[in-house]
């Protein structure tokens, strides 16, 4: 079965429709088209914060205010509670954290979540070799949080290594 693409207008990583907002032109203003069946052109942008945050700035998408809002608030009911997964994991052995390490290890790795605050530079780094060893990833929460799983004042990535936690993950 053919699962449709789409390019995000912020990034221009391509994703599954499933895992983009669409944003649709209606009455001369662009709107989040949550069920998709606007009847017109459409944009699509990442369910990540770090591509909506960018959205705010876009000089062609003028996206409201409001319509940020409801796209971050069904960020917030859809996303997982990595931190609460990554804590009970933190023991098994199926996680690496830090560039370096992920770096060392990406031929184990079946999933990256990178901190929201990473640097613009490390950010571009990481979802390079994500994209080059055809690996998903998500950009959620900050590098504290991400620290405070493995008692470390701040992480920038964790990866799972194990296949079927990592689809459980994604899914």
């Amino acid at each position: 079965m053919h699962s449709p693409e789409r390019t995000c207008v912020i990034c221009k990583s391509k994703k599954l429709k499933s895992q983009l907002f669409r944003i649709a032109e209606k009455d001369g203003e662009y709107v989040l088209d949550e069920k998709q069946t606007i009847q017109a052109r459409g944009q699509y942008v990442c369910k990540e914060h770090n591509c909506i945050q960018r959205l705010s700035k876009h000089k062609k998408l003028k996206v409201s205010f409001e319509e940020l809002l409801k796209m971050l608030n069904l960020l917030k009911k859809e996303s997982k509670d990595y931190l609460k997964i990554f804590k009970a994991m933190k023991n098994s052995g199926e996680l690496s954290f830090g560039i370096n390490m992920i770096f060392d290890e990406i031929e184990k790795i079946h999933f990256i979540v990178i901190a929201n605050d990473i640097s613009e530079k490390n950010n571009q780094k990481l979802i390079e070799k994500a994209r080059e060893k055809n690996i998903p990833f998500v950009h959620y929460g900050e590098k504290r949080q991400l620290g405070e799983v493995f008692g470390k004042d701040e992480i920038n990535v964790i990866a799972i290594k194990n296949k079927k936690v990592a689809r459980g993950l994604i899914e």
